[in-house]
C-alpha cells in the first residue's frame, strides 16, 4: 500500500510540475530543430554561395576595367625617351593608363554560365530544403518515439497500481481464509516483475527525452515538456478520409519533393557544363580599348616642362579586336568535351534512380498510412474486449472463481493490447504528415501561439 501511495504523490507532483510549464508539440519541436541545426545554417551559406557565383557570372557580360600608374629613377647610362638614344643622366619616368576588355563571343559559354549558375543556385535552394525537411522528420521520429515510451511509462504505472491493489486485496482475504499463501505469492511477484517494468519504461523514456532534445539541439540540462494530448485521442478520431491513391501522391511528389528537385538542377547543371565545354571550341572575339599618357623628368637639369603639359603631349588612346582560334591544345578540348558528356549522362542516371527510389518511398508511405489506420481502428476494439475481459476476470478472482494466474494472464494481454495501439496510432499520425510532405504540404505546420 505504501508503493500506492508514493506513486500516487509522485503521479500527482508531475502533474502540478508538468502544468507549471509550457508543453512543446510536434511543430514546436520540429521548427526549433530547424532553426537550431548546425547541418541547415551550412546549407544557408552553400545556398548564399551559389546566389553569389550566378552574379559573378552574370558579371562576365560586363567590360572589365583597369587601371595602372608606374614610377621609375635612372640613374647612370639610360635611354633618354627624347631623343631615343643611351646618355648618362638621372631621370624620372612617371606613366598613367587605364584599359578596358569585353568578351563578344566565347562560343556560348557564357550566357551557358550563367544557365549554370541559376540550376546550381536552385540546387542549393533543395539542398537548404532538404535538410531542413530531414531535420524536421528526424525530430518527428524523436518525438514519436519518446511519446510512445510516454504511453508505455503511463500504462506500467497504472498497471503497477492495479498489482499493489490486488496484492492487498489478497492478503486481505488470505487473512480471512478465502485465499491461500500461494495466491500471495503469486501476486507479489507480479507486482514485483509490474515495477521492474516500470523502471525499464522510464529508463527508455529517458533515453528518449535525449534523443530528442539532441535532434532538436535544446539544451540537455533543460526541462523539455512534451504535449502528450495526442495520446489520449481515440483513434477514430484520427481517421482522415482521403481517395488519392499513390501515383496521384508521387506525381506531387515530382513537382514539390526538395531530394528529386536536387538531383534534377544536378542534371541540368551538368547539361550547361556540357555545352560549356563544346564552347571551349570555338574561337572567342574580345574587344578592348584603352588610354595612356606619361611624364618624364630629367634630375639635376632645368627647363623640363611641366607635369600638366607633358600629360597632355604625351597622350594617347587605343582600340582593338582581338581573334583567338584554339587550333590544338593537346587534346584537352575533345577529352573535356567527353567527360562533360559522361557526367551528363551519370546525371541522368542518379536522377532516374532517384525517381524510383522515391516513387517507392511514396507508395511504402501511402500503404502504412492505410495500414496503420485499420491495426487502429482493430486494436481500439481490441482493448476495450480486453479491458472487458480483464474487469470480469478479477472481479470473479476477487469471489473466488478465477486463479491468480487467469488475471496475470488477462492484464498481460490487455497490457500488450494497449501497447499495441498506442504504437499503432502514433505511427498513424507521422505516415499521414509524411504522406501530406510528399503531396507538397509543409512538413512543420504554422505554430498556434493562442
Amino acid at each position: 500500500m505504501n508503493i500506492q501511495k508514493s506513486i500516487a504523490v509522485m503521479l500527482c507532483f508531475c502533474s502540478l510540475s508538468a502544468a507549471a510549464q509550457e508543453a512543446w508539440d510536434i511543430d514546436r519541436c520540429m521548427a526549433y530543430a530547424v532553426e537550431h541545426n548546425r547541418t541547415v545554417k551550412q546549407r544557408k551559406l552553400e545556398a548564399d554561395n551559389y546566389r553569389l557565383d550566378k552574379m559573378k557570372a552574370i558579371g562576365q557580360f560586363l567590360p572589365g576595367v583597369s587601371g595602372s600608374v608606374s614610377a621609375q629613377y635612372s640613374y647612370g647610362r639610360s635611354v633618354d625617351p627624347a631623343t631615343n638614344t643611351y646618355v648618362s643622366q638621372s631621370n624620372f619616368n612617371n606613366g598613367y593608363g587605364m584599359e578596358g576588355s569585353m568578351t563578344v563571343f566565347r562560343g556560348g559559354s557564357l550566357i551557358n554560365q550563367v544557365r549554370q549558375s541559376r540550376a546550381n543556385e536552385l540546387l542549393g535552394k533543395a539542398a537548404l530544403q532538404e535538410a531542413r525537411d530531414n531535420t524536421a522528420l528526424e525530430t518527428f521520429q524523436a518525438y514519436i518515439d519518446a511519446l510512445y515510451y510516454f504511453g508505455t511509462t503511463r500504462l506500467a504505472e497504472k498497471k503497477l497500481l492495479e498489482s499493489d491493489s490486488l496484492v492487498y486485496k489478497t492478503k486481505r482475504q488470505e487473512m480471512l481464509g478465502l485465499k491461500g499463501m500461494a495466491d500471495v505469492a503469486q501476486m507479489e511477484a507480479q507486482q514485483a516483475t509490474d515495477a521492474y517494468n516500470l523502471t525499464h519504461q522510464r529508463n527508455l523514456y529517458e533515453t528518449a527525452m535525449l534523443t530528442l532534445k539532441q535532434t532538436m539541439n535544446y539544451p540537455v540540462e533543460d526541462t523539455l515538456v512534451l504535449d502528450t494530448r495526442l495520446i489520449d485521442t481515440p483513434a477514430i478520431e484520427q481517421v482522415q478520409l482521403s481517395s488519392e491513391q499513390a501515383n496521384d501522391v508521387f506525381r506531387l511528389a515530382l513537382r514539390f519533393n526538395p531530394t528529386l528537385r536536387q538531383s534534377e538542377m544536378q542534371k541540368k547543371a551538368a547539361l550547361m557544363a556540357r555545352k560549356i565545354s563544346w564552347g571551349s571550341l570555338f574561337p572567342s572575339i574580345s574587344i578592348f580599348g584603352g588610354i595612356s599618357s606619361s611624364y618624364y623628368k630629367e634630375l639635376h637639369k632645368t627647363g623640363n616642362n611641366n607635369f600638366a603639359d607633358q600629360m597632355s603631349n604625351n597622350f594617347g588612346s587605343y582600340f582593338g579586336i582581338s581573334l583567338s582560334i584554339p587550333i590544338f591544345n593537346r587534346m584537352s578540348g575533345s577529352i573535356n568535351v567527353k567527360q562533360a558528356k559522361n557526367n551528363y549522362l551519370i546525371a541522368s542516371q542518379q536522377y532516374e534512380a532517384q525517381k524510383e527510389a522515391l516513387q517507392k518511398l511514396v507508395l511504402q508511405a501511402v500503404q502504412d498510412r492505410e495500414g496503420f489506420l485499420k491495426e487502429s481502428l482493430q486494436m481500439e476494439k481490441k482493448v476495450t474486449s480486453d479491458s472487458i475481459a480483464y474487469r470480469v476476470t478479477r472481479r470473479k478472482y476477487e469471489e473466488g472463481l478465477m486463479t491468480s494466474l487467469d488475471v496475470q494472464n488477462n492484464a498481460a494481454t490487455l497490457l500488450e493490447s494497449q501497447t499495441g495501439l498506442l504504437q499503432s496510432k502514433l505511427t498513424y499520425v507521422m505516415k499521414c504528415r509524411l504522406v501530406e510532405y510528399y503531396k507538397g504540404e509543409e512538413i512543420i505546420r504554422p505554430v498556434n501561439n493562442e
